[in-house]
């Protein structure tokens, strides 16, 4: 399952980015990865990296590996400073966050 994103996730849409999160991880399946692409992104709120790290715990509980996609320095940033790399690992593309994990 791969969703893309784009605009601006703040505190005036953020029940809006809590549906689209939720319903879209729904529909993933075990033990297929749910990817959201924020390349597209021009903003993200703190409450975008919360309602994201609340649904990786939710997805792992069914064996769905949330993946986000992003190759804005910021982002990894704020994931870094806000100590949430378990939680979302950021990959650079679709194709390489797809793509099942190395075993070596």
């Amino acid at each position: 399952m791969v969703v893309h994103v784009g605009g601006d996730v703040d505190a005036s849409n953020e029940a809006v980015w809590q549906r689209l999160v939720s319903r879209s991880a729904a529909i993933a399946i075990a033990p297929g990865p749910y990817v959201i692409d924020v390349r597209e992104l021009d903003f993200m709120g703190s409450c975008a990296y919360a309602v994201l790290a609340q649904e990786s715990v939710r997805c792992r509980r069914r064996g769905v590996s949330l993946r986000l996609v992003s190759n804005q320095p910021i982002v990894a940033r704020t994931i870094a400073a806000c100590g949430l790399r378990r939680l979302l690992p950021m990959y650079s593309s679709v194709e390489t966050a797809l793509a099942p994990p190395s075993s070596g």
